[in-house]
């Protein structure tokens, strides 16, 4: 498969087209025990759902208490499931929120993107996974909105969107669809998407970890965000080390047309006193609460709830007077107490 999106920690599927009705199965799970400060709540009834021929699953919970809401998870870039995993990199960011969100009597619906979980690569395939791009990946998550209101009967003008990492982004595009009437930004992609992989690319290369590529690394880098806004493409020479990192054919699409999208612009279209929630961490080395500012400000018009964490990492794990590190990526850590109670505090105040 190709070198998908991994550097922000989630990623994007299809999803439903509801005419005719939607194929769905239903099978209760046993919710695991992640070691969460957040208690498993609620049932999970496995979903599928079908979008441009491929068939999509997810899960959707059910509160043990009456539903007051409904809420859309969404992951951030790369392979990540429904749950907020890939391979190899253990968060349950997804599910954590799900359980959260469950015991204060919210119904939520998560799902496997392409690319990630059951639902796999779909009807695209290795060569041609480049023609998905980030308007598929948005017009699938209105689909599973409205998946969600067939379920639980809450309009999706109406349901609540969270989106974690890049997926923050994806509810800022929904919102702009006139879908969902609150919002979370959990770690949020806070400035144009080139922009902040451009901080990123760079950060690496200060600190040693491109070895001798470093230099390289940097002189290329502008050449390739130019050609990704002027033409939507990379360019054939670009440094092998870019391409590995994520600037390649097989993304050019996706991150040409997330690109266009400014967060910041994006939230000063939000209606006035729309319910936010905003979080940021001191320890999440890969979005800062300073690149999160700006995104706060334009939010001022909002009814913004803003949570500026101490102690969580970029998946909302506990990481108390630990550093951030490669650990934390691949071992299950729990649950940032922090966003526990932030989380639990914003579903509580939409039931």
């Amino acid at each position: 498969m190709r070198n998908v999106r991994r550097w922000m920690c989630a990623a994007a599927v299809p999803v439903v087209v509801l005419a005719g009705g939607v194929g769905l199965t239903g099978t209760a799970a046993a919710l695991p025990d992640t070691g969460s400060v957040i208690l498993p709540a609620g049932t999970d009834e496995a979903v599928t759902f079908e979008s441009g021929g491929t068939v999509f699953h997810g899960s959707l919970r059910t509160p043990d208490v009456p539903a007051t809401g409904a809420a859309l998870l969404l992951p951030g870039s790369g392979p990540t499931d429904r749950n907020g995993n890939q391979t190899g990199v253990a968060a349950d960011t997804l599910l954590r929120t799900a359980d959260a969100l469950a015991a204060r009597g919210v119904a939520s619906l998560r799902f496997d993107k392409i690319g990630a979980g059951a639902t796999g690569l779909g009807t695209y395939t290795p060569e041609t996974i480049g023609d998905y791009g980030f308007t598929e990946q948005v017009d699938h998550a209105a689909a599973a909105a409205e998946l969600l209101a067939v379920r639980t009967g809450v309009g999706t003008a109406d349901i609540l969107v969270l989106g974690h990492s890049e997926g923050a982004l994806t509810t800022l595009a929904l919102a702009d669809r006139g879908i969902g009437g609150g919002f979370a930004l959990l770690q949020p992609l806070p400035m144009r998407y080139l922009d902040l992989l451009t901080v990123q690319f760079t950060a690496l290369a200060d600190s040693g970890q491109l070895g001798p590529d470093a230099d390289a690394v940097r002189a290329d880098l502008p050449r390739a965000v130019e050609s990704l806004r002027t033409s939507g493409t990379v360019p054939t020479d670009l440094h092998p080390v870019l391409a590995q990192l994520g600037l390649n054919a097989a993304n050019a699409k996706f991150l040409s047309e997330a690109d266009r999208l400014d967060p910041p612009e994006l939230a000063q279209r939000l209606a006035v006193d729309t319910q936010v929630l905003l979080t940021c961490s001191d320890k999440d080395t890969q979005v800062s609460c300073d690149q999160v500012e700006p995104l706060r400000a334009a939010l001022a018009h909002t009814d913004l709830r803003f949570e500026h964490f101490r102690t969580a990492n970029h998946a909302l794990e506990e990481l108390g007077p630990l550093p951030s590190s490669p650990v934390d990526t691949v071992a299950l850590f729990p649950v940032s107490a922090e966003f526990a109670a932030a989380i639990d505090g914003w579903a509580a105040a939409r039931g």
